[in-house]
């Protein structure tokens, strides 16, 4: 059976939750991202909307951050924030202890919706980030020959989108993302619209890009289950305006095997994580 051993970390039994501000990091003195305070107010014709609340949160390099938390609550405004598509209208976004200006080629963004150029081959979309960024023909192909090899869509090189199963085009969207060699995959829903087989395949697709990559994931999900399975912490967040209500270690063995998720001690834990949810949104309505 196997096994993926987690970056910096050793792996062991139990779990532990620590509240907002004491945050379980690999290596706290050097986050990869960091939010301090960071808090985001949108402007509608209803009045103004804060999505985000005086928001903390660190994820050290190489480790996979998964946010759940209600349907609304902020969580893919903090991913945005992160990528630079949006600006904190309080406190700071930090990427290796540097305020983010904007959208960067270090900080790849997957969306639940399939992001492939359906006028392109696989082989095509791949090539597509390393030839706008101007290397040269060589380079180019052994990047691409190296994510097909990565990805298992080798032999399905000159096929076009069409002509590819939901998770094939979701294979080639992670690949097309990490063409481009970012440091961080942020990455919204990714799976959400797969099917279940396919997307126990596809998480286990992302953890072997990760183990082969050494990439920081911050991955936002709605199943609980889905954020044991892949991340090193999982970070619970209350209902709008959204804040960290608390942030869990993950110290249950990572093995590639989707059958894992139905051990006694995942379920247990998928149960904590199901309360601490309950009990947010309870506090929320009262």
């Amino acid at each position: 059976m196997l096994r993926l051993r987690r970056a910096c970390a050793t792996i062991a039994r139990g779990t532990k939750f620590v509240s907002a501000g004491t945050l379980a990091i690999q290596d706290s003195s050097s986050p990869k991202i960091e939010l301090l305070g960071v808090s985001k107010t949108f402007a509608t014709s209803q009045g103004s909307v804060k999505a985000l609340d005086k928001t903390n949160l660190k994820v050290a390099t190489n480790e996979i951050v998964c946010l759940v938390g209600p349907s609304g609550c902020g969580k893919s405004t903090l991913l945005n924030l992160v990528a630079g598509f949006l600006s904190p209208s309080e406190g700071s976004v930090l990427v290796d202890a540097t305020p983010v200006p904007g959208p960067g080629a270090e900080r790849a963004v997957v969306f639940q919706q399939d992001s492939v150029f359906p006028w392109l081959t696989v082989a095509q979309n791949l090539a597509y980030g390393p030839k706008a960024r101007g290397l040269h023909a060589g380079e180019v192909s052994s990047i691409v020959e190296r994510l097909l090899s990565l990805v298992g869509l080798a032999e399905y090189r000159d096929f076009y989108p069409l002509q590819l199963s939901g998770g094939m085009k979701k294979r080639v969207d992670l690949a097309r993302a990490y063409a481009n060699k970012p440091a961080i995959m942020l990455m919204d829903e990714p799976f959400g619209a797969l099917d279940v087989l396919t997307k126990e395949k596809m998480q286990i697709e992302l953890l072997r890009l990760w183990q082969e990559e050494a990439l920081t994931i911050l991955f936002v999900t709605h199943d609980i289950e889905e954020a044991l399975f892949i991340g090193d912490r999982v970070v619970v967040m209350t209902p709008r305006p959204a804040r960290v209500a608390a942030d869990v270690t993950v110290h249950l063995e990572r093995e590639l095997d989707p059958r894992r998720k139905t051990s006694a001690d995942f379920q247990a834990l998928r149960q904590q994580l199901m309360d601490t949810l309950s009990q947010n949104e309870a506090e929320s309505a009262a």
